[in-house]
Formats: C-alpha cells, structure tokens, sequence
C-alpha cells in the first residue's frame, strides 16, 4: 500500500473547470508553463528535449562552489557562493546598504505603497486625495532652497531668543517637541510603555542619542589615533557644511558640534551613583531637581503639560546628574549655542533638493559605505507618509494584499512551532523548578499578532499644503500634543520612524514593514503583514522544508527572544520581573559567553573582529530557532511515516533552504558601520553558527573535530 505524503501546504482543495470537466486540485498549485513558455522563442522550445537533458545534468553535475569551499567548512559559503557572486541591484536600489531578501522586498513594498497612494489620488476628490496629492507632492520637490535660507535664519533668532530667557528647560523642551530633531537634545523624552505597568503609556528620560556611529570616537583613550582623527575630520567637514550651505558665510566652528557631545559621553560616568541592573529607574518630579539637578516641573510645563507627571522613568541614574550639571552649566555657552543652531539647520539640510547630498555624504557614504543616495520617489514617499496617513496605508495595503490562506498558515505554524518549543523548555535540566514553571506560563501566555497591529487609531484631520517644511511641523506639532495626553493612559498603536537612520527607517508596527518582532512589555510576537509574502512563505511551489527555513525559522526566532538576554527579564504578563534564581543566571551567563566567544571566533577566520556581545539575544535566538524547526521537520515526517531516504532529503533540503534565506551581501565599505551597530551579526555566522550546534546537521555533513563547521558541543541553550 502506498502512503500519500500529506503536507500543511495542501491541506485544502478547490475545485477548477476546464471544458466540461471538473477537477480537483491542490490549493497551492497553480499552472505555469503557457506563462513560463511564453516568453521563450519557437527554437528554443523545439529543442531536443534530450540536448536540453544533457546540458541541465551537467548542470546539476557541476560545482556550484569552489572545491576549496566545503559544506563541512563553511557552509554559508558553499551554498550560496553562485549568489553572492553575481548579485546586483537596479539603479534605484543603490541605496540599500545590506542586500538581503528583507530590503529588497522592503524595496516593493515601498513601491507598492507608492502606487496606492497614486492610485487613490487619481480616483477620488475628496479632502483625503487633496492631503494625500499635497503631501506628497511636498516630499517629492522638497523644501524650496531659498525657504530653507530663510528658516535657516530663523533657527539663530530662535535659539538666541531661548538663552535670553535665562531657562534652559525651555529650550530643552523645545528640541524634544519635534521627533525629527528630538534625539539629538542631551536628554531624549519619550512616550512609551511602563516597563514596571506595561498596559499604560508613561513619560522616559532617555540618553542623547549620539550623531557618529562609533561611539569610541569621542573617547581619548590612545587606541586607534588615525582612524579617529578621519572620522573626526569628515564629521567637522560635515558640520562646517550644514552651516555653509544653509547661512552663507559665517563665523560657526563645526568642532563645536563634536566637542558639546564628546562632553556628553564623559557624563555616563558619575561618582556615587549606581544604576540599578534593569536599566530602569523611577524618579519622582521632586527627586529629579534635590538629587539629580533636573527640573521635572519646568520641563514638563514647556512640553505642554497641565499637569506634572509624578514620576519618568530614567535608564541611566549617573548619566542623568552628572549630564544634568553639564546642561545646566554650559546650554548657554558660544559652544553650546552652535551646537543647538546645528541641530535645527542639519534637520533642512536633509529636506532640500541640492542640500541633502551633503547629508548622504556623511552618513550614507562615509559612516555607512551607501553606494547612491535614495533617488526614488517611492521610498521617500512611503517613508514620510507612513507618519501622517499610517491607518490609511494600512487598510489600503492590508485591502489589496492580505491574503487568507498565508494568515491561516502562519497561524498554524505559530501554534506549532509554540508546541515544540515548549517541549524542548519542558525536558530542560540546567534551570531550577521554580524557574522552568516560570518560564512555560511565560510561553503560554505569548500572543501572537498576525498581519496588522491591534488598535490602530485614526489619522489626524489636517489640512497640507504644497511645502514640506511646514507639513512635516503641522505633523509633528500634532503628534507632541498626543504624545503629551497620554501620558499614564491606556496603549495605543503609534506609527514610530528612527530620525538618526539614513534612509529615516519605520520602527513602529506599521503592517507594511517587511519584519517580525517580539515586544517585552506585550509578551508579543508579531508577524508585519508585509512579511507575508515570498520569499518568506510561499504555498504555491515550495514545500514544508522551505517554509520553515523561512517564515518558520523567524517565528522561532521571536519566541527564543521572550527568554534571552534581555526578553528574559520581563515577565508573563510583559512587566520587568526578576523570576531567575542566581544559579540559573550564572549558568545562562556561561552560555552567553560560550556563543559570544564562537561568533567572535568564525568571524575571525574571515579577518573580521568585532564584538559579539551586542548581538547576544539575536545570537541566542537564532540558535534556539534552527533547534525548534528541526524538532518540527522531525515530527512531520514521524507523522507522515516517511522512510530514511525521504527524512535525509528532507533535511538537506531544510538546512539548503536555511543557508540560501540568510544570503547577504554588505560592500566593504559599510562593513565596519555593520559590525559596530547592527543587533544582527553577519548573516553568514547567523547561518554557520547555529547549524554548527545541531546534531543533525553535524551527522547529516560528517562535520568532524578540525573542520570549520565544528564547535566543541552542540548546546542549543534551552
């Protein structure tokens, strides 16, 4: 008797006519070779079939990578050597910095929503298609060069209006009140959930967020002197630039910008101060002005608030006092003053046409090795519209690209792969009782968010003109009065952007971000619809070894980072909760240094050193992810009672499927930036790595001691 191999991809049938006929087929298989044929010349397709034959078994036949690459070696390398060989990008996308599947999706994507807005202005005439037509057309032009000399000279009277007033919290609150700009202030107030009280939005003091991507530049600690000294000179020649394109001749120093945050670094060490461990610090409005210098109560009735706030919550005790006395002391010196003059003009350099290269040049070419500025309307307009018209994007990218049979199968999967892993933390030995009873209500409680965030709110009614300047400010003045009210009040979905990326990048839970995601304070995992789509999950000619090397393997990944590093010091129901015994922290500390110690180690076979330490819980998730799925292949091949030869494919296949998901290509250039900021490591030790630990793979590959694909254990952390 014959056994059908049954597989979640065609689970389900539909019925299609052809002539008089009816015939039931696979949901997932769909006809393709009058499409595949026609593109293809009549000689071509009369071809001896055997000719053909021949030329494609010595194409199987061949290496696909050099005999010096071998997949007990490396891998990463021997699958997708052909690949990373021969990628390139179209003209317009020359500005993704890191190719891989996700940007270059996030690529169409962006397209994608520039059509839809197109397509909505076009069909309609309503006050939506005039903001939309408006706004658009704003991004599209930019600000008008001689606006930005004009608001250019206005940024001087403004700030030197500030320090005439003598309070320096008004000036504070000034630079916080715009996103664009806010990160820039020494001290960053943000909206976000309460750590402690996750179901209520709470007021956080956090840290400046520092212009030069290696921080380590503005330390003089002898180490690296040439490589200092250029970056140090490409950032004053940038600054000096701001100044002379948007002022003309002028007298400001562009060292001034790097001295006032080089001030700032030193403040993160303040004597007698002590952080608490968690990073999470609750000050009250009294407390901030007697013990740490900062005035609670005049900052806030500068941002817009009624009423203080009783308390922020701070992540950093010693940067707060000793940044504090730093501010207090110096926010009104000739060097200060260049310094807040900067932060408003470098914020016009990046909105006006013939200006913004002077942007790109700094921290697209030099900081991060980007090849072309963003010239394409597509991603500048989705990018900045995704602020203002979020919950209409989102219902017209979710009307025109969800579909049912992906969610559903996503859902599967998730509670699948849900199982598994809580299995693998059922049969763990190294955590104590009471942790391990924690740690599986933890995984019970997780909830899973597929395809568009919860609670979406509506778009605020404004009306737009034709300048981007001045519509950006109507956007962001709105957004700092919401932001003001709900402080202490239920959650909500906020559309966020990071403003110190360049491209500026959706951080938010926007439903067209290409991306997955786990949220401490939710206990959450979610699945952005823009990520359900190929090549992430792909029903129609791919198998279940496919799909779980890829959308399989992320959702493995997110569940893993609920008990690492840090999603391991939230609790069940997302508050900060300390539910580890000390025992059970030293062992997973081991742990942590042991996979720390081999990222460090494969990369430094390539000549790459860097710090592993910072990539940590995205490490730990990637190896308890490749642990979860192979579990998962196991048992669908148990259940399907396939023999040996089926169960070996099968494998392969996955851990093929597996490299050929994480192929990366970053330019030289951006190398360092890469390694200096990025959470992810090389998608090449993101793949070597993990497999390195899995047995099945080492048994599968013969990986032996001495070959590069060896580790000395294959502990999967849980």
């Amino acid at each position: 008797m014959v056994k059908t191999r049954k597989s979640s991809n065609f689970s389900n049938n539909k019925t299609r006519k052809i002539g008089s006929k009816a015939l039931v087929c696979p949901i997932g298989l769909k006809p393709f070779e009058e499409e595949f044929s026609r593109g293809k010349s009549r000689k071509e397709l009369m071809k001896d079939s055997r000719l053909k034959n021949k030329e494609f078994i010595k194409q199987l036949l061949s290496n696909f990578a050099p005999n010096s690459i071998k997949p007990t070696n490396d891998y990463y390398d021997y699958i997708n050597y052909q690949w990373l060989k021969n990628v390139s990008l179209e003209k317009q996308q020359r500005y993704i910095v890191q190719v891989d599947d996700f940007r270059l999706t996030q690529d169409k994507v962006y397209r994608q929503l520039n059509e839809i807005i197109l397509d909505y202005v076009r069909t309609h005439k309503d006050k939506l298609a005039t903001n939309l037509k408006n706004f658009y057309g704003s991004i599209i032009k930019m600000n008008p060069p001689s606006y930005s000399h004009k608001l250019s000279k206005q940024a001087e009277h403004i700030i030197d209006r500030f320090i005439s007033e003598k309070n320096p919290w008004n000036l504070l609150a000034f630079i916080n009140s715009d996103e664009m700009i806010a990160n820039r202030a020494p001290f960053v107030w943000n909206i976000t959930p309460d750590e402690k009280n996750p179901k209520v939005f709470c007021s956080y003091l956090l840290p400046h967020s520092f212009t030069l991507v290696d921080v380590n530049v503005y330390i003089d600690d002898g180490t690296n002197l040439a490589y200092k000294a250029k970056y140090k000179k490409a950032f004053h020649k940038y600054c000096k630039e701001v100044f002379n394109k948007t002022l003309g001749r002028n007298n400001y120093n562009g060292g001034d910008v790097f001295d006032v945050e080089k001030e700032m670094v030193y403040t993160f060490s303040c004597k007698g101060i002590k952080d608490d461990d968690s990073g999470y610090s609750k000050v009250t409005a009294d407390e901030a002005l007697t013990k740490y210098g900062f005035d609670w109560h005049q900052f806030t009735k500068a941002l817009g608030y009624k009423r203080t706030p009783k308390y922020f919550v701070c992540s950093s005790l010693s940067y707060l006092k000793c940044c504090s006395e730093l501010f207090v002391n110096n926010w009104n010196t000739p060097k200060w003053r260049t310094y807040w003059i900067w932060i408003l003009l470098q914020r016009l350099i990046r909105i006006t046409p013939g200006w913004e290269k002077i942007t790109y040049d700094f921290f697209g070419k030099f900081e991060r090795g980007q090849e072309a500025i963003n010239t394409s309307d597509s991603v500048s307009a989705s990018l900045y519209m995704s602020i203002p018209f979020n919950t209409f994007l989102t219902n017209q990218y979710v009307a025109k690209y969800e579909n049912p049979q992906l969610i559903e199968y996503v859902k599967t999967l998730c509670n699948d792969l849900k199982i598994v892993y809580r299995r693998i933390l059922e049969r763990n030995t190294w955590m104590a009782p009471s942790t391990k009873e924690y740690a599986l209500k933890k995984m019970d409680h997780f909830n899973f968010v597929i395809g568009k965030p919860e609670g979406l709110r509506e778009d605020p009614d404004l009306d737009y003109g034709h300048i981007l300047y001045d519509n950006m400010k109507k956007i962001m003045d709105w957004r700092h009065e919401k932001f003001v009210e709900l402080d202490g009040q239920p959650i909500v979905d906020i559309p966020m952007m990071d403003w110190t990326q360049y491209p500026v990048k959706m951080t938010g839970s926007q439903a067209y971000i290409v991306n997955a995601s786990y949220t401490p304070a939710k206990n959450s995992i979610y699945i952005n619809l823009g990520y359900i789509q190929k090549p992430f999950v792909d029903l129609d000619e791919r198998g279940i070894e496919y799909n779980l090397a890829h959308i399989g393997d992320t959702l493995g990944h997110e569940m893993s980072h609920g008990f690492d590093d840090s999603g391991s010091k939230y609790g069940w129901d997302g508050a900060l909760n300390d539910w580890w015994t000390d025992a059970d922290k030293k062992v997973y500390k081991a742990k942590q240094v042991d996979v720390i110690k081999q990222y460090e180690e494969f990369a430094a076979r390539d000549g790459i050193k860097f710090d592993a330490s910072i990539s940590i819980g995205e490490d730990l998730a990637d190896i308890s992810a490749i642990a979860i799925c192979s579990e998962y292949l196991r048992d669908f091949q148990d259940k399907n009672d396939d023999i040996i030869p089926i169960r070996t494919y099968s494998f392969e296949a996955y851990y093929t499927y597996y490299a050929f998901q994480q192929r990366q290509m970053v330019k030289k250039k951006a190398l360092k930036a890469q390694l200096k900021t990025n959470p992810h490591p090389l998608d090449k030790y993101r793949c070597n790595v993990p497999l390195s630990r899995c047995e099945i793979f080492r048994a599968l590959f013969n990986v032996k001691k001495g070959d590069g694909m060896w580790w000395h254990n294959t502990d999967t952390i849980w």
